[in-house]
C-alpha cells in the first residue's frame, strides 16, 4: 500500500510525466526530421512541383505548442494540488490546535470545580481559584470570538455598524478595562495622541488589540515589554505595538498573516490557532487600512503597525 502512494504521489506522478514529455518530444522530432528529410529526397527527385505545396515544418510546431498546452495544464493542476494540500493540512493542525486551546482551559476549570467540590478550601485559596477559573474562561470567551469572527471574515459577511469612534479614547479605555489580563509585571509604555477618529467596528477593534497584544505576550520570554503608540500620519491613524520578544525571520514576515500560520520555534511551542494576526489584518483591511510586521530578525522584537483612515467629521 505504501508503495502504491509513493507511486501515485502528485511530485513523482509530476516528474515522470516530465520524462515521459522529454522523451516523446524527442522521438517525435527525431521521426518527424527524418521522415521529411525522406519526402523531401523523393520528391526532388520524382516530382520538384510538389515541394512548393508541402507544409514544410508547421506541421512540427503545431504539435510542440499542443504538447506545451498539455503540459502546462498538467503544471497547474500540479500547483492547484500543492496548494490544496497545504490548506488540508494547516487545517488538520488547526483542528487539533483549537481543541487543544478549548480542552486545556475547560479542564482546568473542571480540576479546579472537582477541588472546591471535594474539600473546602481556605477563603484566600478559593480567590486564588475564582482567579483562575475566571481566566480560563476570559481565554475561551476569547477563542470562541476568534472563530467566530474568522467564519464571518471567510463568509466576506461584513458588519455594516461601523461607525465613527474616537480612537484615543477607545484604545485607553480598553487598557484600563484590560490591563490586569496581561502577566504580571509587564511593563507597557503608551503613547496616544488625542483626537483621532475612525470609523470602526468597535467589538472588531477590540478583538484586534487583543490579539495584538496576546501575540506580543506569547512571543516575548519572560517579562513582557511592549510599546503601544496612536499617531497621525497624513490622512492615516498609525497604531503602532512594538514587543522586544523573540522577533521573527524576514522570510516569514509576509507569512504571518495568513490564516492558520504559526511561527515555529526550535526550543518551544508557543500555543495559539493561527487566527490572530489573519484576523488583525482582516478587519483593518476591511476598514480600507493596511497592516505591516516589521522585524530585524530572531531575537530583536518585532512590531505590528495599523494604518486606519482618518475621519476629519464625524
Amino acid at each position: 500500500m505504501k508503495l502504491i502512494r509513493r507511486i501515485f504521489n502528485p511530485v513523482i506522478a509530476l516528474v515522470a510525466i516530465q520524462l515521459v514529455w522529454v522523451v516523446v518530444v524527442v522521438l517525435w522530432v527525431t521521426w518527424f526530421v527524418g521522415r521529411h528529410r525522406q519526402l523531401k529526397e523523393l520528391a526532388t527527385r520524382y516530382s520538384p512541383e510538389l515541394l512548393a505545396r508541402t507544409e514544410g515544418w508547421s506541421p512540427l510546431v503545431q504539435g510542440l505548442l499542443l504538447l506545451a498546452a498539455i503540459l502546462a495544464g498538467v503544471y497547474t493542476l500540479f500547483i492547484f494540488w500543492r496548494r490544496q494540500s497545504r490548506l488540508y493540512q494547516e487545517q488538520r493542525e488547526f483542528i487539533t490546535q483549537v481543541t487543544h486551546e478549548l480542552k486545556s482551559p475547560l479542564a482546568s476549570i473542571q480540576l479546579h470545580l472537582e477541588t472546591i467540590q471535594l474539600r473546602r478550601p481556605s477563603a484566600e485559596r478559593l480567590d486564588s481559584f475564582v482567579d483562575t477559573m475566571l481566566d480560563d474562561t476570559h481565554r475561551l470567551h476569547s477563542q470562541i470570538d476568534n472563530l467566530l469572527l474568522a467564519a464571518r471574515i471567510e463568509q466576506r459577511r461584513r458588519p455594516a455598524d461601523r461607525r465613527v469612534i474616537d480612537l484615543s479614547a477607545f484604545v485607553q479605555k480598553y487598557l484600563d478595562e484590560n490591563r490586569d489580563r496581561l502577566p504580571p509585571g509587564t511593563r507597557l509604555e503608551l503613547e496616544l495622541e488625542p483626537g483621532l477618529k475612525a470609523a470602526v467596528e468597535p467589538d472588531e477593534l477590540g478583538t484586534v488589540l487583543r490579539n495584538l497584544l496576546e501575540n506580543a505576550v506569547l512571543y516575548s520570554p519572560g517579562v513582557p515589554e511592549l510599546e503601544l503608540r496612536l499617531s497621525r500620519k497624513g490622512r492615516w491613524a498609525i497604531i503602532a505595538l512594538k514587543d522586544h520578544g523573540r522577533g521573527i525571520a524576514k522570510a516569514e514576515l509576509r507569512k504571518i498573516f495568513r490564516r492558520f500560520y504559526r511561527v515555529e520555534l526550535p526550543d518551544e511551542r508557543i500555543r495559539g490557532t493561527g487566527l490572530g494576526l489573519y484576523i488583525v489584518q482582516s478587519v483593518i483591511e476591511g476598514c480600507g487600512g493596511a497592516v505591516q510586521a516589521e522585524s530585524a530578525g530572531p531575537g530583536s522584537g518585532c512590531t505590528i503597525t495599523l494604518q486606519l483612515p482618518l475621519v476629519e467629521k464625524s
